[in-house]
Parts: C-alpha cells; sequence; structure tokens
C-alpha cells in the first residue's frame, strides 16, 4: 500500500516515469547519456525500486516537509528545512538516490550531512540511503546517535559568521574539487564565470 491508497502497479510507474523523462527532457541542457540510454536507467531503477524496496516498506509519510529551529545565538535565529523522501513505519528515514555507481560505505557513514540532518530534525536515530545504480540496489544504514547531532548543529552554526558578511556584491569563493566542478554540472561554469572562461566546454 502506498499512502493508504491501491497498491501501485509496476506499468504504471513506468508511465510516469516515462511521461516525466518525455515532458521534462526538453530543459536538460548537458545529457551525461544519451536520451536513449538515460530512459533505460530510470527505467532499471523504477523497476528494482518496485521489486526489492516497496514490498518491504510501510510508508508513515511521504516527502515529508521539516521546518526546525536551531536555536538563537548572538540575536540570530538559525532555521533548518528540508524535505525527506520516505518516513516509514518503523521510524527509518529512507532517501533515494539515483547515481552512476554505488557509494563508499564507510564514506556515507562518516561524513553524510544528509542524515544529520534528518535524524536531527525528526528525532530519529536510523537512515537509510537507497542506492540504484544501472538497476543494480546498494541499501546504505547509517545510525546517527545525539553525539552526531550536536556535532551537526555546530556545522550548521559555524558557517554563520561568513554568512552574515556576505552580501550581493561578494561572490562565494570557487570549489575545484568533486563531480559538480564540470561543464557538465554546474552553470557557474556554463555562465562562464570561472575555469570555464579559461578551459573552455569540454577541457577535460
Amino acid at each position: 500500500m502506498l499512502g493508504g491508497e491501491e497498491n501501485v502497479e509496476l506499468i504504471e510507474l513506468l508511465d510516469i516515469a516515462d511521461s516525466y523523462c518525455a515532458d521534462h527532457g526538453s530543459a536538460v541542457d548537458v545529457w551525461r547519456d544519451s536520451y536513449e540510454k538515460t530512459i533505460d536507467i530510470v527505467r532499471s531503477n523504477v523497476l528494482v525500486w518496485y521489486e526489492e524496496l516497496y514490498p518491504i516498506l510501510k510508508p508513515k509519510s511521504v516527502e515529508r516537509i521539516f521546518e526546525k529551529s536551531m536555536g538563537i545565538r548572538d540575536g540570530v535565529k538559525l532555521v533548518l528545512r528540508g524535505t525527506a523522501d520516505w518516513i516509514d513505519e518503523s521510524g527509518v528515514i529512507w532517501d533515494w538516490k539515483n547515481p552512476s555507481r554505488h557509494y563508499e560505505v564507510w564514506e556515507k557513514k562518516r561524513w553524510d550531512i544528509q542524515s544529520h540532518a534528518y535524524t536531527w530534525a525528526y528525532g530519529k536515530e536510523q537512515f537509510n540511503l537507497a542506492v540504484m545504480a544501472k538497476g543494480k540496489l546498494q541499501v546504505i544504514e547509517i545510525e546517527r546517535t545525539e553525539a552526531h547531532k550536536a556535532a551537526f548543529v555546530e556545522l550548521c552554526w559555524s558557517i554563520v559568521p561568513t554568512l552574515l558578511t556576505i552580501d550581493e556584491a561578494v561572490t562565494w569563493p570557487q570549489r575545484w574539487e568533486g563531480w559538480h566542478c564540470s561543464p557538465k554540472w554546474c552553470p557557474v561554469w556554463q555562465a562562464g564565470k570561472c575555469r570555464g572562461k579559461l578551459l573552455g566546454d569540454n577541457p577535460f
């Protein structure tokens, strides 16, 4: 059951995925793969979600929005907002990912910020990443203790002094590391406002 409604059939989910891609494909500026290959990957990920995850999940809420205050310090009120993909009846928070490859489990357990944020916001301990990569499922179970959550709150507050000194006339410092620093993914690069104006459209 999904949200108390009738069971969703696989063919219906695949139709929704196909229609969404067809309706919104024209808005994509840069495709990592061909449109046809992208559709195949989308359908294979929907299939593995439906066959391997859907049968074991019982939703308490889907796409649940949260807004929670982190308190007030020196006259500044800090508020965290977000949306959880799925909160199960068991209390576990789930989030779906569709990367090109599976993650390193130890990296996610050590550094993943989303799991810190969501467990803090909802007062939970368990956060599961359901990673669908080219039709193969990886489930990463992450536990966040009260110590993790306290560290996360301090992390959020640590950026406040920087934010308070930035106005519209000041640009954020460039960062070159990571997959997102690429003409395929970064609109700043595509606008020619950083390395893009020097290295060109296809430097790698």
